[in-house]
């Protein structure tokens, strides 16, 4: 059996694949990740003409977006934040409790006031894993043993609290990392169960593509970025290139892309704005990876379905696939936007696209996998002054779109 990874540096939030259910009540065991602030503001980290055009056009007003993540802390520039369930500490709910620096920065991308695609979107936050909580340690059991918190079951779990609430999109940059020996016996039912449920009931799912590291290689299936329901999201480098890390999909599958790496992004501590996570003697981890593509095409979600509101999920899946960039996938959301001018999809007699056909179920041995948080699989990257989250897939429109080189580090 594979034991659960422990975080890499002050950074990561990598969880192990497991196959055991951790218990329900868990408890907090390594401190806290501590957001390093950014020297500047987001002013000059984007196009400003470029987001005015765009906020012209769509805002996300009257959109719910679910966050399923590692919490979502409170933070002036997320004004719409509302709570939704914690499948970490259930006993004592603490969805606004971001212990990990990455919920908050997922959410800030999607919905922050001043630099999210959609910045009057509805954020719901749903706390369902954590890298700094595992379940309590039985006597005798090494505490490697027992799995942070975060499980298939509890992703199962969020997705249908998010539909309880009304969500309309569902972003989640955890992702659930199956080796190739142990997928198969892993039980899916229940994550079918949600998919399928948010699929009749209208909801967008989008989700990391996961990176690849020791504890989740090419090969590997990736939950649930790996179903046809689902919009799966790799990072780019540039305005065209994936990232080494990225993790591929089935060949059958699309991936969609955005950059990896945003500009400036929200802290969940006490100030405003952080540049990364602080590590040892000063040091500053950027973020960077997968989880931070997957909230650019979220955004772009939301913007479309408060212009469409009665069109379909697969229908929403079309359009951003037809608008993505036929090589690598790049969605530019101001170019979604304007992709199909002033039809309206939802009156439109056939679907631009239809990616999604039904998803069948089977029945694998009653195997439980941990969660994989998709993201931070690099360490000693520079942050540079990019505005990654409306970066033009198709020109370098805005300043610094190029990240820069990427450190063996990780």
């Amino acid at each position: 059996m594979r034991r659960t990874a422990h975080a890499i540096g002050v950074s990561a939030l990598l969880f192990g694949c497991l196959v055991h259910l951790p218990a329900v009540a868990q408890a907090q065991d390594i401190a806290c990740a501590v957001a390093a602030p950014a020297a500047d503001g987001p002013e000059g980290a984007y196009d400003a003409e470029e987001l005015a055009e765009l906020r012209r056009l769509a805002t996300g007003a009257g959109v719910k977006v679910a966050v399923i993540d590692t919490g979502v802390a409170r933070n002036p520039q997320l004004d719409q934040l509302v709570p939704g369930a914690d499948f970490v500490t259930p006993d004592d709910p603490q969805p606004f409790l971001d212990c990990d620096v990455h919920g908050t920065v997922v959410a800030g991308i999607i919905a922050g006031t001043q630099v999210g695609i959609a910045p009057d979107a509805e954020i719901l936050a749903i706390r369902q894993s954590s890298a700094h909580y595992r379940a309590p340690r039985e006597p005798g059991v090494d505490a490697a043993e027992f799995a942070a918190a975060g499980t298939v079951e509890t992703l199962s779990q969020a997705i249908h609290d998010a539909l309880n609430e009304g969500a309309q999109v569902i972003n989640m940059s955890v992702v659930s990392c199956l080796e190739p020996a142990v997928a198969p016996r892993v039980d899916t039912r229940g994550l079918i169960e949600a998919l399928n449920r948010a699929e009749q009931e209208g909801a967008i799912i989008v989700a990391a593509a996961g990176n690849a590291n020791p504890d989740c290689p090419p090969g590997s299936m990736v939950l649930p970025a790996h179903f046809p329901t689902v919009l799966a999201v790799g990072a780019r480098a540039d305005s065209h290139t994936l990232t080494d890390y990225s993790l591929p999909v089935p060949k059958e599958h699309l991936l969609l892309s955005a950059p990896g790496r945003p500009a400036i992004a929200l802290s969940p501590g006490s100030g405003v704005w952080a540049a990364g996570i602080a590590a040892d003697r000063g040091a500053v981890k950027p973020f960077e990876g997968t989880s931070f593509a997957a909230p650019v095409v979220s955004g772009t979600a939301a913007l479309l379905k408060q212009r469409y509101p009665d069109a379909s999920a697969a229908r929403i899946r079309g359009i951003i696939a037809a608008a993505a960039e036929p090589s690598g996938g790049a969605v530019d959301p101001l170019h979604t936007l304007t992709f199909l001018g002033a039809t309206n999809p939802a009156h439109s007699e056939t679907d631009p696209l239809v990616l999604t056909p039904e998803v069948k179920a089977h029945s694998p041995a009653p195997l439980r996998a941990g969660i994989v948080v998709g993201v931070l699989t690099v360490a000693g990257l520079l942050v540079t002054a990019v505005a990654s989250a409306f970066s033009r897939s198709r020109s370098a429109r805005l300043p610094g779109s190029t990240p820069g080189p990427q450190a063996a580090g990780g």
